[in-house]
């Protein structure tokens, strides 16, 4: 179904455009809108639509200003596209859902670019589609959400609190964040930090324990679970069970366990309580947090990624130079119909691991030599009219698109069968010259994005991946050693913090960013890195947005300087130990950053045991 989408959208934007006048721009109405869809559903509504707000405006001016200064100042239009290009490389430091926001930004840029080669020109026409696209995806989202507009924020709760993993924990916090904290949301991620770390510690200590201590724990984790299970299932519907029965405690065998373990037991459970609580009550007023954390952990990647070491930034300056070169190949070329598919396969070949660039690069010429034997065997064996080749071909467009992702080379060419066929029909091109300048074009595509796809900017080392994870630890406790002394003392150095802040956002960049030329670390290492780094840039987020507000800062200056020495590679995470440091008089606030941070250095904790376990071999029979 989510595969349809896009090719609904695409047939029913199209074919609005091409009703209300805007011709051959119809094209463009199409697979902008197809763009704006795809960063137009990952959250709430209200955090959606937020997201439309920028987006959809900016994605209006970049392609039709683009097209439009192709007419009056080409130049002008090469070098605006490529410092769009710079950008939307540069999108994804935000987060992995700025991943697809800047493909969609760029994507649809070089193809309103290309369009100059079909006679594309008016103001209201370049103007016109890319607006027509962001409305209909922005009715489409109002549509899709308004029944239940909170929806994906609760799934991502339950998720994590059935889950208990990191991933889904960073990702639930992402949601929530985005969607403006709300104050049961907020107590029920609140809980799901404590218990999810209580678990996770108890679970660690089982390990070492033998005999009944350790049957004990494994039939209250047990215990614990089921509960957790039952509230992540009260929590995904829009109005909770009634009435919502209360967490039911283990308590055999808790007395005989020793004093921190029961600290941990009591811990877990109070999280769970503290979930059922915000679940029954579902209070939807604003949380009270920090005001600076949403602007200070957008500055905190922007430090990060204006950094000469960044790899992100390299990568942005290398996908800007590729397209610069791509498009003075293409002013030779200003009539040409396959420049469109020349300039968008030279922008996607690109990638930021070499690896994946050669497999996109393999993947186009694949496509474009299957697609091309595909046409030929059609008008030269089958004899096809060459009157049926423009149904056939858009017909081929909405199949290429449903199999873009699970088949890219079925649906490159299937791409190809649409170029070449629709061209021929419509321009009257000799089909055989069309489909030798097609792979040219392609062949051509693939080298540039493959030259700089492999090539390094000099002068910066590449560690390897456990010096960068080390690296980026080692960054944020001495970011955090900075604010708490800074909190004790109450005498805030800027310049002492932004140095450690700059440093700290530049080390979590690059840890993940994929070195060029370097082999693609395997899943398991992958999903640690992300773990990893998602509790870095939480601690990191947290720990900048204190010393802006010291009345709620200051009294976790103790608390601060124990999660740093928590992050060393000796130590182990103790939870106790941190809470143990907040003041008797501690509010709703502080309690969730204090549990947040206790939940980061678990998950620092753990993407390091991984990284430094080996992977072990599969057997077989």
């Amino acid at each position: 179904m989510k595969q349809l989408m896009p090719i609904g959208m695409i047939v029913l934007v199209g074919g609005l455009g091409y009703l209300v006048g805007l011709g051959s721009a119809a094209i463009l109405a199409g697979l902008t809108a197809m763009f704006c869809l795809m960063a137009a559903f990952g959250g709430s509504l209200a955090a959606d639509l937020r997201l439309l707000a920028w987006f959809g405006p900016v994605l209006v001016v970049a392609s039709g200003g683009v097209r439009l200064l192709s007419e009056y100042a080409p130049w002008v239009a090469v070098g605006l596209l490529v410092v769009i290009v710079f950008v939307a490389c540069l999108l994804p430091v935000l987060g992995p859902r700025y991943v697809t926001v800047g493909l969609g930004l760029g994507m649809a840029s070089v193809f309103s670019l290309g369009l100059k080669a079909v006679g594309v020109g008016s103001v209201v026409q370049v103007f016109g589609a890319p607006a027509l696209a962001v409305v209909a995806v922005v009715a489409l989202r109002l549509l899709s959400g308004r029944k239940d507009p909170s929806e994906p924020v609760r799934v991502a709760l339950a998720d994590a609190l059935a889950d208990g993993a990191g991933p889904t924990q960073e990702a639930a916090t992402r949601l929530w964040f985005d969607d403006g904290p709300r104050r049961w949301t907020t107590a029920v991620l609140n809980g799901i930090h404590r218990y999810g770390t209580a678990a996770e510690v108890l679970a660690s200590r089982r390990r070492l324990l033998i005999g009944p201590l350790g049957k004990d724990i494994d039939q209250l984790l047990a215990a614990a679970h089921a509960e957790a299970q039952r509230l992540a299932e009260a929590l995904r519907p829009a109005q909770p069970p009634t009435p919502l029965p209360p967490v039911r405690r283990w308590e055999s065998g808790a007395s005989a366990l020793p004093g921190a373990t029961r600290e941990l037991v009591n811990s877990m459970w109070q999280g769970l309580e503290l979930i059922r609580a915000a679940t029954a009550d579902r209070d939807t007023s604003p949380a009270q947090l920090p005001p600076d954390l949403g602007r200070g952990w957008l500055t905190n990647e922007l430090r990060g990624a204006f950094n000469w070491r960044s790899e992100q930034l390299r990568h942005a300056i290398r996908c800007a130079l590729g397209m610069l070169v791509a498009l003075v190949v293409a002013s030779f070329r200003p009539t040409d119909p396959f420049v469109v598919a020349f300039l968008m396969a030279t922008f996607a070949i690109m990638q930021p691991q070499w690896r994946d660039t050669l497999t996109k690069a393999w993947q186009r010429v694949a496509g474009a030599l299957a697609g091309a034997t595909a046409l030929a065997l059609m008008i030269w064996l089958l004899e096809v009219p060459q009157a049926v080749l423009l149904p056939i071909g858009i017909a081929a467009l909405l199949v290429g698109f449903y199999f873009m992702q699970s088949q890219p080379i079925v649906g490159n060419g299937c791409l190809v069968f649409m170029s070449v066929a629709v061209n021929s029909t419509t321009r009257h091109v000799d089909l055989r010259s069309a489909v030798l300048e097609y792979l040219g074009l392609m062949l051509l595509a693939a080298a540039i994005g493959l030259l700089f796809g492999f090539a390094a900017v000099p002068g910066v080392r590449e560690p390897s991946l456990d010096q960068r994870f080390e690296e980026a630890v080692e960054a944020v406790r001495e970011l955090l050693r900075e604010v708490a002394s800074a909190l004790h003392y109450r005498k805030v150095d800027k310049r002492a913090i932004s140095r450690r802040l700059r440093a700290a956002s530049n080390t979590q960049q690059n840890l993940l960013a994929p070195s060029t030329g370097k082999e693609a670390p395997g899943e398991r290492e992958r999903t640690a890195i992300e773990q990893g780094a998602d509790g870095l840039r939480s601690l990191t987020t947290t720990a900048t947005a204190l010393p802006r507000r010291p009345q709620t800062g200051g009294p976790l200056a103790g608390a601060i300087g124990e999660v740093a020495r928590q992050l060393g590679p000796s130590a182990e995470p103790a939870p106790g130990l941190v809470r143990s440091l907040l003041p008797a008089g501690a509010d709703g606030e502080q309690r969730l950053l204090v549990d947040a941070m206790v939940a980061d250095i678990l998950a620092v904790h753990q993407a390091s045991a991984t990284l430094r376990r080996p992977a072990q071999p599969v057997s077989g029979r």
